[in-house]
């Protein structure tokens, strides 16, 4: 049987119920774990430590959900700048947030030990353990070619896209009779906002093989 433990809101299994703080952050991949505190919610007010080396009983009731945080700020770096972060575990929206970087052009390598590196390009909300050694590189997405519109592959090559260029792109021209409504949802859309709609007057980023439903009324 597995236990089910939550340290920052992300999920995590141990298969033993009785276990110390530095086993917590071990499995969190927070090392050096000396370098952390872990905490639990003991009532609204507030949040009681865990010493590395204090045994816990995940069976207790309440026990499951922990907070970790580092002593002191850590220093990450993202495209060999260096920056200060103040969370141990941290989405790729988030780091590309502190770095200034447009997520719905780039997306995050992280750089382990060895040179192996691990893509966040599909899992831009993985909650990445953040440590002293924590190294990242930005990647610029995929060219973009084309989008979808009402099933129907369309050229574009712009990294944005407005109302009125969705509706030519569905029916060649935009109407100027005043009865006439247009409606735009879309999917498979950049990280910042995947799906949704559009208003008339809008511009939104595009993504290769972004999918448009245009569809057009008469309320007359």
């Amino acid at each position: 049987m597995n236990y089910i433990f939550t340290i920052n809101r992300k999920k995590f299994e141990s298969s033993e119920s009785k276990i110390t703080g530095r086993e917590l952050l071990t499995i969190a991949n927070l090392t050096p774990v000396e370098d952390f505190e872990l905490l639990y919610k003991i009532n609204e007010k507030g949040f009681t430590p865990i010493q590395l080396d204090e045994i816990v009983d995940l069976k207790t009731a309440g026990i499951e959900g922990f907070k970790a945080k580092p002593y002191r700020k850590l220093k990450i770096k993202v495209d060999n700048k260096q920056y200060e972060v103040e969370e141990c575990l941290m989405t790729s929206l988030e780091i590309m947030e502190v770095a200034g970087i447009n997520p719905d052009r780039f997306y995050l390598k992280e750089i382990r030990k060895g040179n192996v590196e691990v893509s966040y390009k599909d899992d831009v909300e993985h909650k990445i353990a953040i440590t002293k050694k924590s190294s990242f590189v930005s990647c610029e997405r995929e060219e973009i070619k084309c989008v979808i519109v009402n099933a129907r592959e369309k050229a574009w090559s712009n990294e944005k896209i407005s109302f009125d260029d969705v509706v030519k792109l569905a029916y060649g021209e935009v109407s100027t009779n005043p009865n006439v409504i247009y409606t735009i949802n879309y999917k498979r859309g950049v990280p910042s906002k995947p799906e949704g709609s559009m208003v008339k007057g809008e511009v939104i980023y595009v993504k290769n093989k972004m999918i448009f439903n245009v569809t057009q009324t008469n309320r007359s």
